[in-house]
């Protein structure tokens, strides 16, 4: 949960898993099965767009300061910036997947 990428997706694996649950308990028509899906959509937006462009913006920055470095003859820190922010629409499928999958299991079980 607390890394910036990685397969599966566990921010959209969870989202999706929220999304099941409203539409189980409250159904289709709900509030909270709405708030929940644009929560997820959110969630995935900011995943794979936003922080894919963050990352390349990142290795451009990296990239500059190596080039920097080769021309003025002086290293500047750059290990410490981070070029893998998002997700790939893959990695945000299979999260997907695995939070409706898990969540209906688990629900089907229980009830």
């Amino acid at each position: 949960m607390n890394s910036y990428g990685g397969m599966p997706s566990t921010h959209s694996a969870l989202f999706a898993s929220l999304v099941m649950m409203a539409w189980y308990t409250e159904g289709l028509a709900s509030y909270a099965f709405a708030i929940s899906l644009f929560l997820y959509l959110t969630i995935i937006r900011d995943a794979a767009g936003i922080r894919q462009h963050l990352g390349r913006h990142g290795q451009m920055l990296k990239d500059l300061l190596v080039e920097h470095a080769k021309d003025h003859h002086h290293n500047i820190a750059h290990d410490k910036i981070v070029t893998r922010l998002g997700h790939t629409p893959w990695q945000i499928v299979v999260g997907s997947i695995c939070g409706v999958v898990f969540t209906s299991i688990q629900y089907w079980f229980l009830h």
